[in-house]
C-alpha cells in the first residue's frame, strides 16, 4: 500500500511542516483510531478515541488564536465549512424540536452532544488528514486494531466475533495487501472476501466486497469505456451477490437474516412515518416524549408474527433497549427536515466521491480501501446510528471526501498548467 495518497506539496504547509509535527499528528490519529472501540460514560457512551480528537481540535483553536489562520489546507476548503454550516442548521432544528416536544433534559443533552461531537470529530480529522494524507491510513489501521482487540479480548457484541470484532479488520487487511499486489489481486480478494463474509452471515460486507471487485475492473479501464461498462458490471455484480446470498442462506439457515431484515425494516418504517406526520418539527432527541419507539415495536411485532419469526422482546418489555438505526431517517424523524441537513449533504458528497474514484481516477494501490470506506459510509447513512463510535467513522469518510476534493483540484490545476 502506498503511504502517500497525494503529493505533500498539494496539501501540506510546504516548508513549515516539520517531520516532528507529522509524527505527532500520526500518533494522535493512530491512538484515536485504536481507542474508538472503547468507551467512557460522558453524557452517554463516548468513545475514548474522541478524547484524542478533542485534543487535536483544541490545538486548532490555539493555532488560530496565535497565528490568525486555520492550520492545514483541508480546514480552508469550502466543502469543509459547508459541512459545518449544515450541521449547525441541524443542531438548531434539534434544539427547536426538543423544546417543542418537551424532551427530557437527559435526552436533550445526549442528542445535542451527538451533534457537537460530530463537528469536533470532522474538524479534527480534516486537520489531521491535511497535515499528512498518510493519516487516513493510520486512522483506518487504528480503528481496525481497536475493533479486533475489543472483540478478541473483551467480548464481541451478541457473541458474534466475526461481525462485531475481526470481520471488517480482516476484510480491510485483505484489500490492503491485495492492493500492493495489483488490480488483479484486488479483484480476487474482493471475490474471496465476498464468499467469506456471506459464509459468516455478514451480508452487507460481503456485498461490498463484490462491488469493490467489480469497481476495480472498471477502474482498470480507460475513462472513455467506463460509462459503457459500469451498467453491465453492476448488473453482473448484483446477480453474483444474489446467487451467493441465496446459497449462504441455504447453508446457514435464514432465521437470523429474517430477524435482521424485520428489525431494520421496522426501524425504517417507524422513522419514515414519524417524519411524514411532522416534517417541519421533529419528534425530539431519542424520541423521549413521543410514541415513535412504541410504533416501531408494534410494527416489528406484527412483521415478526406474519413471518413466524421469534426472538424479539414483547411490546410491554421495558428491558428491551431500542434505538432506530438510520442516520438520515433518524435525523429526519428527530429534528424534522432541517435536522437532516448535514446527512443529506453528506450523502451527496459520498456519491460524488464514489463517482470520482470509479469513473474518473485511475486505479491505485489504496483504491479498494478508499472504496470500502465510502461504501460503508453510504450503507451507514441508511442503516446505522450516528452515536458513539459511528461518529468517528462518519468523520473518517468526511475526511476522505475532503482529500479526494483536494486531489481533484490539484489534478485539474496541473492539467491547466501543463
Amino acid at each position: 500500500m502506498s503511504p502517500t495518497l497525494v503529493p505533500d506539496a498539494a496539501l501540506d504547509d510546504s516548508s513549515a511542516m516539520h517531520d516532528g509535527a507529522r509524527s505527532v499528528s500520526g500518533a494522535i490519529t493512530l491512538l484515536a483510531g485504536i481507542f474508538t472501540s472503547f468507551t467512557v460514560s460522558l453524557v452517554g457512551e463516548m468513545p475514548v478515541g474522541e478524547l484524542f480528537l478533542m485534543m487535536a481540535t483544541g490545538w486548532i483553536f490555539v493555532h488560530c488564536a496565535l497565528k490568525q489562520t486555520w492550520p492545514g489546507p483541508l480546514l480552508r476548503r469550502g466543502l469543509f465549512w459547508v459541512l459545518l454550516v449544515c450541521q449547525a442548521i441541524a443542531l438548531g432544528a434539534y434544539v427547536a424540536s426538543d423544546f417543542y416536544r418537551g424532551s427530557s433534559t437527559h435526552d436533550m443533552l445526549r442528542g445535542w452532544a451527538r451533534m457537537v461531537f460530530l463537528v469536533i470529530d470532522i474538524t479534527a480529522v480534516a486537520y489531521l488528514f491535511g497535515r499528512s494524507p498518510r493519516n487516513l491510513l493510520l486512522l483506518i489501521f487504528g480503528l481496525q486494531i481497536g475493533s479486533a482487540v475489543q472483540g478478541l479480548f473483551f467480548g464481541a457484541l451478541f457473541g458474534d466475533l466475526w461481525k462485531f470484532g475481526i470481520g471488517i479488520p480482516i476484510t480491510y487487511a485483505a484489500f490492503a495487501l491485495a492492493g500492493a499486489a495489483g488490480p488483479l489481486a484486488t479483484m480476487i480478494a474482493g471475490g474471496v472476501m465476498c464468499l467469506v463474509n456471506f459464509a459468516m452471515d455478514f451480508r452487507s460486507v460481503g456485498a461490498s466486497c463484490m462491488l469493490i471487485a467489480a469497481f476495480t475492473v472498471v477502474q482498470s479501464l480507460p475513462r472513455r469505456l467506463r460509462a459503457w461498462v459500469i451498467p453491465v458490471g453492476g448488473v453482473l455484480a448484483l446477480l453474483a451477490i444474489s446467487l451467493i446470498y441465496s446459497s449462504s442462506q441455504k447453508e446457514t439457515g435464514g432465521e437470523r437474516a429474517d430477524r435482521s431484515n424485520i428489525e431494520r425494516s421496522a426501524m425504517m418504517q417507524a422513522a419514515a412515518e414519524a417524519f411524514m406526520t411532522s416534517p417541519l418539527i421533529g419528534h425530539g432527541s431519542w424520541f423521549s416524549n413521543t410514541h415513535v419507539i412504541d410504533n416501531f415495536m408494534m410494527i416489528r411485532d406484527a412483521s415478526a408474527k406474519e413471518a413466524n419469526v421469534g426472538g424479539f422482546a414483547g411490546l410491554n418489555d421495558d428491558d428491551d433497549p431500542v434505538a432506530i438505526h438510520s442516520q438520515i431517517l433518524v435525523t429526519l424523524a428527530e429534528g424534522g427536515i432541517f435536522g437532516s441537513t448535514f446527512f443529506v449533504l453528506f450523502l451527496g458528497a459520498i456519491l460524488w466521491a464514489l463517482y470520482d474514484q470509479i469513473m474518473v481516477q485511475a486505479w491505485r494501490p489504496t483504491s479498494a480501501v478508499r472504496l470500502l470506506v465510502l461504501i460503508f459510509a453510504l450503507t451507514n447513512v441508511f442503516a446505522s446510528p450516528f452515536s458513539g463510535a459511528h461518529r468517528v467513522y462518519i468523520a473518517l469518510a468526511a475526511g476522505l471526501i475532503l482529500l479526494i476534493s483536494a486531489e481533484r483540484d490539484e489534478s485539474q490545476n496541473h492539467e491547466l498548467t501543463s
